[in-house]
C-alpha cells in the first residue's frame, strides 16, 4: 500500500513542478478534483489509501488500475504497482488515525511511559512523544518479528511471554528520553531551547519503516505524504535505522525532503555515496574503520599472506571483499578468498588444511562460528581473526576450543551514567499503570552484560547529543542575542542542519571524540581480544590491545603482545608469509604467474642497495656513496686525484724542482757570462725570455697536482697553453733572425733593412697573441670548472677539473703543435748555416722531442682515466721542456764552463 501510495505522490511532486500546489491545500481538495471514470476509484470526503494483505497466497484480481487528476497538461505514467500474484488490495474508504488523544504518550514535564493492559501484541500503541521547541524524530526497531507477520507492541509487560521482545531493544525507547532530559537539564549545550521527541516504532520492516517516517514528516500523527499538518516546522531531524535496509528506506525518503539523518545502526556502504545520501549519518564505526584495524594488525606482526573466508550473507560478503582490497592495497596478498554457504563448512577443511597461510580471517555470525567451528578449524598451527557481530567465547562451549590462541574485534564497551538511576526515578513514580517498569527492571535479562547490546545504547545515546550540538551550531552563533536563537527556530530549514553536522565535534565523557569524515562515519573504537585455553580447560577472553582510528598515524594500534598466548603449536609470534622475507641488500623479484608476496630474492647490483628487507627495488647511492659488500648500506667514496702526498705526485714534484732549479742555474750562467760570444751570439734577450718561459712551464705543472679547485681549473690549462705559445714563438723568432742574418750580407738583398726593425719581438707578440685570444674566448664562453667522475673506478670518486670546452682545448693544443712544427722546419732550413754558434740544430732536435711527446700525449690523454690522466699531462710538460732545455741550453753550458778556447770571436770567424 505505502509503496503504491509512496509513487503516487512521486507523480503528484513532478507534476506540481509544472503546476504548483500550495503544500498546506488540503489533500480533499485534491482528490475532488480528479475526474471519474470506468474502474476509477475516487473519494470526495478524504484521500484514498489502500490496504495490503495477505489472503493465503490465493490469487486475486487486482480492482484498482487507474488513477487521474486532470489538468492543462497530462503526465502520463504506467507503473508495476502489484509486486506479486498472491497478494491483493482492499480499498479503505476511510484513514484510521492510529491513536486517539487519550492514547498518545505526551508528556507535559518530564518524559513519562505509557503502559495499557491490553493483553496481545497486536495493539496500536506505537509512538512515544514529548514535545518541546524543536522535536527530534527517531523511527527505532522496538519490536520483533514472528514468521510470515509484523506487529506493534503495546502491552511491554506481556511482550517478554508472548511476543519474545528483546529487552535490550526496549531500552532503546528508555535511552532516548534519557538523553533528551539529560540534555534539557544542561545551560551549556541548549540553553531557553526544550529538545522534545517523537518516537515511533517501525520493527525491522522497510515499508513500516517509511509509513512511520511520513507520520513524523507529516506531523499530529497523521500519514499525508507530502503534507505537513504542523503550525511550526519543529522536527529537527530524524534518527533511525538499527537494520541496514530500514536506514536506506529512510534515507531515499528524507533526502527528497532534505532532512538530516542520523543512523544509529549498522549502515549500508552504498549510503556512504555522499553524492546520493548527503544527508545521513552514522554513529557506528563503519566497516572501512574495522577494516583498517585488521589491516593494522597484519601490518605489526607481518602476516603477509593471509585466506579470508565469509559466510554467504550480504552483510558478510561486502566487508570481506573490501577487506581483500585493503589487503591488497598495503602489498600483502590474499591466499584463497571463499565464500561459503550455510551448512557447507566440511567441504573447506582440505582447503585450509593445504594452505600455507597461517592467519585466516573469517567472517561470519557470532552463533554461525559457534556451530561450525569444529567443522573445518580443527587442524592446528592457524590463527583465526574472526569478525562477528558480538558477542564473546563462551567457556562452557566445546567447539571454540578449535579457536585456541585465536583474535578477534569488538566494539569498546560503552557505559551511559545514570541511565539506571533515571529508569528507576521513573517506576517510582505513582502513575497509573506504571507497573510493568519494575517488572522490566527486576527481569534479569535487561542487566548490562552484552557488550554489543549496551555499545546500541550508547550509540543512541550518542546520536542525540550529535543532533543536539549541531542544533547549537545552528542556534547559537558568536556575537549573537540572547533573543536571536528562537528566531532562527522559527524560520528553521530542514537542510539548514545539514551543514552543522559535518562541523560537529565534541568529546564523550569517556574520553572518545565524536566527529564525521568525508563520508559522514564517526571514528572506531575497538578492543582486540584472545581466546586463551588455561591448563585446566577454562576459555578465557583476554583484552590485548585497542584501536583507535582517530588517533594520529602510528599510533592508532596498542597491543600488548605478551598477554597474547598463541597456539601451542607456535612456540614464537606466529608467521604467515608466502616466502621468507628477502634480507637487506636483496631485492624482490616477481615470479611470473604469482602474487606479489611469492618472489625470488636478488642481489642488488653494484652501487645500489636495499637497507630493509622485502624492497621491491634496491636504492641507488648518492653520487658520493657506494656500497658495502653486503649491498646494505651506501659508505663514503674514497677520492682520488693527483696528490703531493701520492709517490706519483711525489716523484713528479720532485722532477719539477729539479727541473727548475736547473733552468736557474742556466740562467745564472748565462748572466754571468752575457759578455761572452756564445751568449751574445745567440740573441741574449730571447734566451733570457726562453729560460724565463721554461723555469714557468715547470712550475705550472704543479697547477695540475693537488685537490682541484676553482682557481687551479681555471688558470692552469691556459697558463700552460700561453707559456707553451711564448717558448715555441721565442724559437721560431731566434731561427727567422739567423736567416735573416745571413740573408741580408748577400749582394743586393732587401733583408737587411729588417735586421734594424727588431722584427723578432713582433714575431713574438704577434704569435703569442693568437694562443692568448684562444685562450681568452675559451674563458670567456665555456671556462673549466671542478668535476667529479663517479664511472670510471668502481667505488672511488676522481676529483678532476673538467674541460668546459673539449673543443677549445684541442684548438689551444693544435695552436702549439702549429707553432712546434713551424719551428722544427725553420730550425731544419738553416741547420746548414755557417755559423759556429748557429742553434738551428740544437732547435731541430728539440723539436723532434717536443713533437714526439705530445704526438704521444694525446691518444694517451684519451684513453687514460683517474689520477693518471693529470700525471700524464704533467709529464708530457716536464718531458717537451726537459728537451727543450736539454738540447738548446746544455751544450752552451758545457762550452761556457769546461771549453771556454771555444768560446771566442777567433773561433766564432774561422766558421763564417
Amino acid at each position: 500500500m505505502l509503496i503504491l501510495l509512496l509513487l503516487l505522490n512521486l507523480f503528484h511532486f513532478a507534476a506540481t513542478q509544472i503546476l504548483p500546489l500550495p503544500r498546506q491545500k488540503p489533500a480533499e481538495e485534491i482528490f475532488r478534483n480528479m475526474t471519474p471514470c470506468s474502474r476509477t476509484h475516487i473519494l470526495d470526503d478524504a484521500p484514498t489509501y489502500y490496504e495490503f494483505k495477505n489472503d493465503n497466497h490465493r490469487l486475486q484480481q487486482l480492482r484498482v488500475d487507474q488513477y487521474r487528476v486532470d489538468g492543462d497538461l497530462i503526465l502520463g505514467g504506467v507503473l508495476d504497482v502489484c509486486p506479486a500474484n498472491d497478494y491483493k488490495f482492499e480499498l479503505v474508504s476511510d484513514l484510521p488515525v492510529p491513536l486517539e488523544c487519550s492514547q498518545r504518550h505526551i508528556l507535559d514535564d518530564a518524559p513519562v511511559y505509557y503502559n495499557n493492559s491490553l493483553s496481545d501484541c497486536k495493539a496500536k500503541v506505537d509512538h512515544y512523544i514529548a514535545d518541546g521547541d524543536v522535536i527530534l524524530g527517531a523511527v527505532l526497531a522496538v519490536s520483533v518479528k514472528k514468521p510470515k507477520d509484523y506487529f506493534l507492541v503495546s502491552d511491554l509487560q506481556s511482550a517478554f511471554a508472548s511476543c519474545h521482545v528483546i529487552p535490550m531493544d526496549l531500552w532503546q525507547v528508555l535511552t532516548f528520553a534519557f538523553v533528551i532530559d539529560e540534555i534539557n537539564k544542561r545551560e551549556d549545550l541548549l540553553p531557553n531551547i526544550t529538545l522534545g521527541f517523537e518516537i515511533y516504532d517501525s520493527g525491522i520492516c522497510e515499508i513500516t519503516t517509511i509509513e512511520r517516517t511520513f507520520r513524523i514528516l507529516s506531523g499530529n500523527h497523521k500519514l499525508i505524504p507530502n503534507y505537513s499538518c504542523r503550525k511550526q516546522e519543529k522536527v529537527l531531524a530524524l534518527i533511525g535505522h538499527l537494520v541496514p535496509s530500514c536506514s536506506q528506506a529512510m534515507a531515499d525518503l528524507l533526502s527528497l525532503y532534505k532532512y538530516t539523518q542520523v543512523s544509529y545502526g549498522a549502515k549500508d556502504p552504498m549510503l556512504d555515496n555522499k553524492d546520493q545520501y548527503p544527508y545521513i549519518f552514522s554513529t557506528i564505526p563503519s566497516e572501512l574503520s574495522l577494516n583498517e584495524a585488521v589491516v593494522a594488525l597484519l601490518q605489526y606482526f607481518e602476516w603477509k599472506w593471509v585466506g579470508i573466508i565469509a559466510y554467504s550473507d550480504v552483510k558478510f560478503e561486502r566487508p570481506s571483499e573490501e577487506m581483500k582490497k585493503e589487503i591488497i592495497k598495503i602489498g600483502y596478498c590474499v591466499e584463497f578468498f571463499i565464500v561459503v554457504g550455510y551448512g557447507e563448512e566440511v567441504f573447506l577443511r582440505g582447503k585450509i588444511q593445504k594452505s600455507h597461510a597461517n592467519v585466516i580471517i573469517i567472517y561470519c555470525s557470532f552463533h554461525t562460528f559457534t556451530s561450525a567451528s569444529s567443522l573445518f578449524f580443527n587442524s592446528n598451527g592457524k590463527v583465526l581473526i574472526t569478525i562477528t557481530e558480538g558477542g564473546k567465547f563462551l567457556s562452557d562451549d566445546s567447539n571454540f576450543y578449535h579457536a585456541n590462541g585465536s583474535i578477534w574485534f569488538s566494539r569498546q564497551k560503552e557505559d551511559i551514567l545514570g541511565l539506571k538511576g533515571f529508569i528507576q526515578s521513573e517506576s517510582s513514580t505513582p502513575l497509573p499503570g506504571n507497573t510493568f517498569l519494575d517488572t522490566f527492571l527486576e527481569d534479569p535479562l535487561i542487566h548490562f552484560q552484552d557488550g554489543f547490546s549496551i555499545n546500541q545504547l550508547h550509540n543512541i545515546y550518542t546520536t542525540v547529543y550529535v543532533a543536539a550540538h549541531a542544533l547549537h551550531g545552528l542556534a547559537y552563533k558568536p556575537q549573537m542575542k540572547e533573543n536571536r536563537n528562537q528566531q532562527i527556530l522559527q524560520k528553521f530549514i530542514p537542510w539548514q542542519l545539514n551543514g552543522h553536522m559535518k562541523n560537529v565535534s565534541f568529546t564523550t565523557p569517556d574520553g572518545k571524540k565524536i566527529y564525521f569524515d568525508e563520508r559522514g562515519n564517526v571514528p572506531g573504537y575497538f578492543d582486540i581480544w584472545n581466546v586463551v585455553i588455561l591448563p585446566n580447560g577454562t576459555l578465557v577472553n583476554v583484552e590485548v590491545g585497542r584501536f583507535d582510528s582517530s588517533a594520529p598515524q602510528g599510533k592508532k594500534l596498542k597491543l600488548n603482545v605478551s598477554k597474547i598466548k598463541w597456539h601451542p603449536d607456535f612456540i614464537q609470534v606466529p608467521k604467515s608469509v608466502c616466502v621468507e622475507s628477502c634480507s637487506p641488500g636483496y631485492r624482490k623479484a616477481l615470479r611470473e604467474g604469482q602474487q606479489a608476496c611469492c618472489y625470488d630474492c636478488v642481489l642488488c647490483p653494484e652501487g645500489e642497495i636495499s637497507y630493509i628487507g622485502d624492497m621491491d627495488n634496491c636504492i641507488k647511492c648518492k653520487a658520493h656513496e657506494w656500497t658495502d659488500d653486503r649491498r646494505d648500506k651506501c659508505i663514503q667514496r674514497e677520492t682520488e686525484y693527483l696528490s703531493f702526498h701520492d709517490y706519483l705526485g711525489i716523484c713528479l714534484t720532485a722532477i719539477c724542482l729539479f727541473l727548475c732549479v736547473i733552468t736557474t742555474g742556466i740562467y745564472s750562467i748565462f748572466y754571468r757570462h752575457r759578455a761572452t760570444c756564445i751568449v751574445r751570439a745567440n740573441n741574449l734577450h730571447l734566451s733570457y725570455i726562453l729560460l724565463f718561459s721554461l723555469t714557468l712551464s715547470f712550475l705550472s705543472s704543479l697547477l695540475f697536482i693537488g685537490r682541484p679547485k676553482q682557481v687551479t681549473c681555471l688558470v692552469r690549462q691556459v697558463t700552460f697553453g700561453i707559456i707553451f705559445a711564448t717558448e715555441l714563438s721565442t724559437l721560431i723568432g731566434k731561427t727567422i733572425t739567423v736567416i735573416i742574418a745571413f740573408s741580408a750580407t748577400k749582394p743586393g738583398s732587401k733583408l737587411a733593412k729588417w735586421m734594424k726593425t727588431q722584427i723578432t719581438y713582433r714575431i713574438l707578440l704577434l704569435l703569442l697573441i693568437g694562443q692568448v685570444i684562444i685562450c681568452s674566448v675559451w674563458l670567456v664562453c665555456s671556462p673549466p670548472f671542478p668535476d667529479t667522475d663517479t664511472k670510471s673506478k668502481t667505488g672511488m670518486i676522481i676529483l678532476l677539473c673538467n674541460e668546459g670546452s673539449v673543443v677549445a682545448f684541442y684548438i689551444m693544443i693544435g695552436y702549439i703543435g702549429i707553432l712546434a712544427i713551424v719551428s722544427f722546419l725553420l730550425a731544419y732550413y738553416a741547420r746548414r748555416l755557417p755559423d759556429s754558434f748557429n742553434e738551428s740544430q740544437l732547435i731541430t732536435f728539440s723539436m723532434l722531442v717536443f713533437c714526439s711527446v705530445w704526438v704521444s700525449f694525446i691518444p694517451a690523454y684519451i684513453n687514460t682515466k683517474g689520477r693518471s690522466v693529470v700525471a700524464v699531462e704533467v709529464f708530457a710538460i716536464l718531458t717537451s721542456n726537459a728537451g727543450l732545455l736539454g738540447f738548446i741550453f746544455i751544450p752552451k753550458c758545457y762550452i761556457i764552463l769546461f771549453r771556454p778556447e771555444l768560446n771566442t770571436k777567433e773561433h766564432l770567424m774561422r766558421k763564417i
